[in-house]
């Protein structure tokens, strides 16, 4: 199941808790009013700032995603402990801040999950080879845009990333579906570069706020 046009939520502006990594708003939502949860697409009611019911419903509607936000917490006493170092030690504390520019991103880190999702919405957009990120030209990029990030291999993508989001986008498609009342359905019947036939079923509606919107549900091979 693929969308005909995948919306991004966009970022809470100045944010600098790691639980924005999981909620945004809609680029039309200018004001950043309404928070949407970008794993479930729920609306999170909570005040500008406050991210304590943000932390509530990661906590109680998605375990997993909960636990890559606590392990991505900086911990406060070492916090307390680098800032005292840092006023004692300036010299040796900007060296160490140096060689850290030049380790790899950890995993859990919010930078390396922002690219890796970005590469996965990448491939799938434009519908690309997973072997792109094995390539070397690929790698050449994203070298040159940062250098901390290493690219996971082709097998992480499939067999990890590639399923997260489209169980994230099936869950939304799911939830936009279930209201609707009046829709309809178009079948295609078409045929790859190596000439074989696949059929594919689109669904077509229109939104409350009278927006178009459709969505390809299903693409199976079609011999004859």
């Amino acid at each position: 199941m693929a969308e005909s046009e995948m919306e991004e939520l966009v970022k809470k502006t100045g944010a600098t808790s790691t639980i924005w990594t999981w909620f945004g708003f809609k680029p039309s939502d200018k004001q950043q009013q309404t928070i949407l949860c970008n794993v479930c697409w729920a609306t999170v009611l909570a005040k500008s700032g406050n991210t304590t019911k943000l932390f509530y419903h990661l906590k109680t509607k998605h375990v997993t995603e909960y636990q890559q936000c606590q392990a991505m917490q900086p911990n406060p006493s070492s916090s307390r402990k680098n800032a005292q170092q840092k006023k004692q030690e300036p010299i040796q504390s900007s060296i160490q801040q140096s060689f850290a520019k030049g380790n790899p991103y950890n995993r859990k880190s919010l930078r390396w999950i922002e690219i890796t999702r970005a590469i996965t919405v990448y491939l799938c957009k434009d519908m690309g080879p997973f072997q792109t990120v094995e390539r070397r030209g690929f790698k050449a990029m994203i070298r040159a845009i940062d250098p901390r990030y290493k690219v996971p291999s082709r097998k992480y993508f499939t067999e990890t990333e590639m399923p997260k989001l489209y169980a994230e986008l099936r869950e939304k498609v799911e939830k936009e579906l279930c209201d609707l009342k009046y829709f309809a359905t178009t079948m295609d019947l078409w045929s790859s570069r190596t000439m074989e036939p696949f059929l594919s079923l689109t669904i077509h509606y229109i939104t409350e706020d009278l927006k178009l919107g459709s969505w390809c549900l299903q693409t199976s091979y079609f011999p004859r």
